[in-house]
């Protein structure tokens, strides 16, 4: 199950890319559901899957959220 979601993650995300720390969560529950892996997505899931974050705040309709740089390992 963990290759699966680790190949999800990766064709959604390529190393650098900064995402909110709610769209992350949201886009980590999703894999779950659709691989029918039964589980509450957590930001820091995406540390599990060969991933390193950095904090960022990311400006989105001139307001900073909070948010990550993702690097894989």
């Amino acid at each position: 199950m963990e290759n699966k979601i680790i190949y999800e993650l990766n064709k959604l995300y390529p190393t650098g890319i900064r995402i909110t720390n709610k769209d992350l969560k949201r886009s980590i529950q999703d894999i779950y559901d659709r691989l029918g892996y039964k589980a509450h997505a957590k930001g820091t899931d995406i540390l599990k899957y060969g991933y390193l974050t950095k904090k960022v705040k990311i400006r989105i309709d001139g307001k900073r959220v909070d948010g990550v740089e993702l690097a894989k390992i």
